[in-house]
């Protein structure tokens, strides 16, 4: 199994598979290039037998991932649907996957990079993991991942989270159904190992039909809602409140919104 791509780093060691995002000095946020080396990556483990186990983490200890990062799809002249789209059919690949899952999560964990998490069976995280949905700061919405999120935490506990910008951190994120089991500092590698081992003791066979069948029965959307997040979503970025949003942030201060 390889990658051509060096943002996205992927070993095997024995039947488990781990890709690592590899762009520290972006918080190993989503560019376009990152997202097709992720599904090149998924496709590969898929037809690969002898991997039973997909472990998805990031480079570093200061982010899992920051969420997407649209300035430099921009810079890099990629089309702002495209990129969307290439997006959720990451997450749809992901969840149509015959292969377990696991989010090993440390530092930041935001917007898309909560979404990617959200997207896998389990999520374990260190202590001082910390995630959030920040968009409507920026003047931009989560649009793809709110149904995740509303699967994830119901319609209230999603709408604060996501209108008020909250950040949370690894303990209540637990207790609020976002992740599975939290590492005290420096055992997360460790927590990792154990809860593989418990999943590599089950049948591959019954784990593989199995998530296969989950999938199918929880609604998350298809390609066509994807097509309408999307389209809602570019509404949102070409507004004024964007831009104005988009130039606060990189300029470090607070955005004047217009309501355009």
């Amino acid at each position: 199994m390889s990658c051509e791509e060096n943002n996205l780093l992927v070993s095997r060691q024995g039947a488990v598979a781990t890709l690592t995002l590899n762009r520290l000095e972006r918080r190993n946020a989503l560019d376009a290039a990152l997202t097709r080396a992720l599904l090149q990556a998924l496709e590969q483990v898929d037809q690969d037998a002898g991997v039973r186990l997909v472990v998805l983490t990031g480079a570093g200890d200061r982010a899992f991932c920051a969420g997407g990062d649209l300035a430099a799809d921009l810079a890099a002249g990629q089309d702002v649907r495209a990129t969307l789209a290439l997006y959720a059919d990451l997450l749809q690949r992901m969840h149509t996957l015959g292969t377990p899952l696991l989010a090993r999560v440390a530092g930041y964990c935001l917007g898309g990079g909560l979404g990617l998490a959200l997207a896998c069976d389990l999520v374990l995280a260190s202590e001082d993991a910390v995630f959030g949905t920040p968009e409507v700061r920026a003047g931009m919405f989560p649009m793809i991942i709110a149904p995740l999120l509303v699967a994830h935490l119901g319609p209230k506990r999603a709408r604060e989270m996501i209108f008020c910008a909250r950040r949370i951190d690894a303990g209540e994120a637990r207790e609020l159904g976002l992740v599975n089991r939290v590492a005290a500092a420096g055992r997360l590698d460790e927590l990792v190992a154990e809860v593989s081992a418990d999943i590599l003791a089950g049948s591959p066979t019954a784990l593989s039909i199995g998530r296969r069948a989950l999938a199918r029965s929880a609604h998350l959307g298809g390609r066509q809602d994807a097509e309408e997040l999307i389209n809602e979503l570019l509404e949102v970025l070409a507004s004024e409140d964007a831009r104005e949003g988009i130039q606060a942030f990189l300029q470090k201060r607070r955005p004047q919104w217009k309501g355009r």
